[in-house]
């Protein structure tokens, strides 16, 4: 059922918070270890690989995607969607039939992992008596379908009668975290967030709310006295290792349904042909290869790839490859950090040499210092895929004059909710957004769109080795930013804090966008 079939997790990623993508990478890599699927991906709608390059990077004919969201909603059943180009008015890019299931938080299992939270937490595999489980959801009165997840894993728990008293409780909608105690009788609690990843809610808002500490950042016990209650928090349900089981559950499920004869949500590719003896991904990454050995080879030199130095020798077992930053070309092995395999270049390259978190992979930060060696040919392409993902597909559809590239004004287009003014962006306004964040000094990939198709953005686009086909999601966050910067100035005040994403409520320019903004303002698009 799943030999010939690729796994795909889907997670919503953050520009701000690089721990977001952390659960979805780990329940990746304990699947892909298990070797039940042809392949296991990873794809994000803030990070890379985004949702739209990602299915063109899968070798299967066969995809099936599992969304790692805490429940249904406008993400799984508009933005992913859409995104993936599974809805209607829009023709799937590849050759691939996908299944797209449910989301792993409304599963039944996820009760499951929820009590397992509460064992994991006190250190008792049989908590339960003269305890009362408190099950946060984020919860918001614009949908009621919101809270429907945590109310429901809430009433199966207590359906168990395991847990003297079993609460469904939320930030934003009643009934609210902040009178915790007040819900309860019982004087020893747990708290479990149904939130994916720790961030900004589960570490510093839901800790607040609930009266573990007034302030967060300084830490707080677990258990902690609140109200004379004994209070464990257990952070975010995402977490639990158990979660890579319910994503196995979601997408046999959905291939069941598949050999059941019902058929939600299906996608098919243009030609139809899901049995093609060789995939464009496959055919991507043997040029790759190919690219790689005929220009070290012959040229006597590390073949350059991004900010990636790309080493081949010959052995008597075959080819071997070396990754490193290009600034470390020279640089003696014994004095870099060595990498045991590409899931630690993975981990390593999410940070700049600085430790400043880079949710743009492409960003002309790759972190120096590391060489991970004696690489056979598909250890080199997971380690490419890992660093700059979706590079190796797109640079391949370029080569054969067949890349398909969205200009800004399509991309601002589609976009919905608290972006969909971004395609109200002027036209000076752009030139000025693409000098702050596309040219080469920001970003390796060379930018390959426009404003739109008859509509040629007069920066340079760079020389990069891979294209940038669309807009990324990092470009039309700081896009956002970029029009509240107009818009207050225009209104003559200032605009201190970043942009309101709902990711953060940081009020710095850490990452240098909104300066460089301005200056291409300054001098008219010429820094």
């Amino acid at each position: 059922m799943t030999a010939d079939t690729a796994l795909v997790l889907v997670g919503h990623g953050s520009h701000r918070n690089s721990g977001s993508a952390r659960p979805v990478y780990d329940h990746a890599d304990e699947l892909r270890s298990r070797g039940i699927f042809a392949e296991v991906r990873e794809a994000f709608w803030k990070e890379a690989p985004s949702l739209r390059n990602v299915l063109r990077t899968v070798e299967s004919s066969v995809v099936v995607v599992v969304p790692v969201f805490t429940s249904e909603g406008y993400f799984t059943e508009q933005v992913l969607p859409r995104e993936l180009r599974l809805i209607d008015g829009w023709d799937l890019d590849v050759d691939k039939t996908v299944r797209y299931a449910e989301p792993v938080g409304t599963h039944e299992s996820m009760a499951d992992v929820i009590v397992r939270r509460a064992e994991r937490v006190t250190g008792d595999p049989s908590v339960g008596s003269d305890v009362g489980l408190a099950i946060v959801g984020h919860g918001t009165e614009r949908n009621p379908r919101s809270a429907k997840a945590t109310r429901d894993h809430a009433n199966a728990i207590d359906d168990r009668e395991r847990f003297d008293e079993v609460r469904a409780l939320f930030m934003d909608q009643a009934p609210y975290i902040d009178d915790l105690t007040a819900h309860f009788e019982s004087d020893e609690l747990v708290v479990v967030p149904l939130f994916v990843a720790d961030g900004y809610h589960t570490r510093e808002d839901i800790p607040e709310d609930i009266g573990l500490t007034d302030d967060a950042a300084t830490g707080f016990p677990t258990p902690a006295d609140v109200d004379g209650n004994r209070v464990w928090y257990s952070g975010a349900v995402g977490t639990e290792p158990l979660v890579a089981d319910v994503v196995l559950e979601r997408a046999r499920d959905r291939l069941d349904a598949e050999s059941d004869g019902t058929r939600p949500r299906d996608t098919d590719g243009a030609s139809g042909d899901a049995e093609a003896e060789r995939s464009e991904a496959e055919a991507a990454r043997d040029a790759f290869v190919t690219w790689v050995d005929h220009n070290a080879l012959h040229r006597d030199t590390p073949q350059t790839w991004g900010q990636l130095s790309v080493a081949v020798t010959n052995t008597d077992d075959g080819r071997r490859y070396e990754l490193r930053h290009v600034d470390d070309r020279d640089a003696d092995r014994t004095d870099l950090e060595s990498h045991a395999d590409p899931t630690e270049t993975r981990d390593a390259v999410r940070f700049s040499d600085d430790g400043e978190y880079r949710p743009l992979a492409t960003a002309a930060t790759l972190p120096t210092g590391w060489v991970l060696s004696d690489l056979d040919a598909d250890a080199l392409l997971q380690a490419i895929e890992f660093v700059y993902p979706a590079s190796i597909a797109n640079w391949y559809r370029e080569e054969n004059g067949e890349l398909d590239v969205t200009h800004f004004r399509e991309t601002a287009a589609r976009q919905t909710g608290i972006y969909a003014d971004v395609a109200d962006l002027g036209r000076d306004e752009l030139e000025y957004a693409v000098e702050a964040c596309c040219v080469d000094g920001q970003c390796s990939a060379r930018r390959e769109w426009d404003a739109a198709d008859d509509d040629e953005i007069a920066v340079p686009r760079g020389d990069g080795e891979f294209p940038c086909r669309e807009p990324c999601s990092l470009f039309i966050a700081k896009v956002r930013e970029f029009r509240e910067i107009e818009a207050s100035e225009s209104n003559g005040t200032e605009l201190d804090g970043a942009s309101e994403t709902g990711e953060s409520n940081e009020s710095t320019d850490s990452d240098g966008y909104r300066a460089r903004y301005r200056s291409a303002r300054r001098c008219g698009g010429e820094t």
